[in-house]
């Protein structure tokens, strides 16, 4: 029997891997943990890459690109797949996009069900890209209740499907983040493997400062004003972390379900109840609906980035800018 070649080895890998992620909706499955995840990145085959040539990246999102190039570097080239302005919930992939896909060593996903067209365009893109998770291994919060409320039990949840997927929120997820694409990284291109360890390292302690930061932030926040209500509930995480209780939002469960009239009048009622200063706006999602929210209401509008960095000028082009920008918002908003 012929002896199988290196590329046949990787080939085999990279379908194994792939099997293995998108199983069950592309979740983890029951358990997961982060050895788990750390195991199968580490048995990821290195590329094959000529002299000179770059690992060739995918990010899903603008967010996980922005990490993504945080730790990758000048040592890898990255396309995006969202544009600045793009809700992940909506997001339809162009032609462009699926060129991407078909071209690249490694897709960097989310996950937890946020890139709900992905699994078709991997489908059809076809090549040779290993789909990678970043927020595996993460404890995920449950999705949005019937009330519109979304991480608001202390219940962990390991499967995709049953998971709120705004995890960024959380900034120890994203340090979580950074250390899988540090690994995923450093394994198929091992080469450069203390560089994108080095990158990895020096991010870390931007976040844990930016964590730190915003901690100190939340405190001067009297605790009966730390009561969130949004758009859309993105904050599951930011309010499991900070200590903050997600109040209700305009569209309890997607922007793409409209709400009815009994959903809005509830939450106006609880924003009259609680004297909630501001609703939440977001950068992705149409601000009509809050606006009248919050006409009807006699409070504030507060517009916010959530699913997508800001555009150049913004004062939120990265993910720690956006983080501090949002804080000093809802900060300034609730004191």
């Amino acid at each position: 029997m012929r002896a199988m070649t290196d590329k046949q080895w990787r080939l085999l890998a990279v379908a194994l891997l792939l099997a293995t992620l998108l199983a069950g909706c592309g979740g983890a499955s029951p358990g997961t943990t982060d050895s788990d995840q750390e195991q199968a990145i580490e048995d990821l085959q290195p590329v094959s890459l000529n002299a000179g040539q770059k690992l060739q990246v995918v990010a899903t999102t603008n967010i996980v690109g922005d990490v993504v190039s945080k730790v990758g570097g000048d040592r890898i080239e990255l396309v995006t797949l969202m544009a600045i302005g793009v809700d992940p919930h909506t997001y339809v992939p162009t032609p462009s996009d699926t060129a991407a896909v078909h071209d690249a060593h490694v897709i960097f996903a989310n996950g937890a069900g946020l890139e709900s067209n992905l699994d078709e365009m991997l489908e059809s893109a076809g090549g040779n890209a290993v789909e990678v998770h970043v927020s595996e291994g993460i404890e995920f919060l449950p999705p949005p209740d019937e009330a519109g409320q979304e991480g608001g039990s202390d219940e962990a949840h390991t499967h995709e499907e049953d998971a709120d997927p705004h995890v960024w929120f959380s900034v120890p997820n994203v340090i979580h983040w950074t250390r899988n694409i540090d690994r995923a990284l450093s394994a198929l291109d091992p080469d450069h493997a203390s560089h994108y360890e080095e990158n990895a390292k020096a991010y870390v302690a931007k976040l844990e400062a930016l964590d730190a930061w915003i901690l100190e932030e939340v405190e001067t926040i009297p605790e009966a004003h730390r009561k969130l209500v949004t758009n859309h509930p993105v904050f599951g995480y930011f309010a499991h972390r900070y200590g903050f209780d997600q109040l209700g939002a305009v569209y309890p469960i997607s922007p793409s379900a409209s709400p009815s009239a009994q959903d809005v009048a509830a939450l106006q009622e609880a924003i009259q109840q609680y004297g909630v200063p501001a609703v939440f706006a977001e950068s992705t999602v149409n601000p009509k609906l809050a606006q009248q929210v919050a006409n009807d209401t006699g409070i504030k509008l507060v517009p916010l980035y959530t699913g997508s960095l800001g555009e150049p000028g913004s004062g939120a082009e990265t993910y720690v800018e956006l983080m501090r920008y949002d804080v000093t918002a809802i900060v300034e908003a609730l004191q």
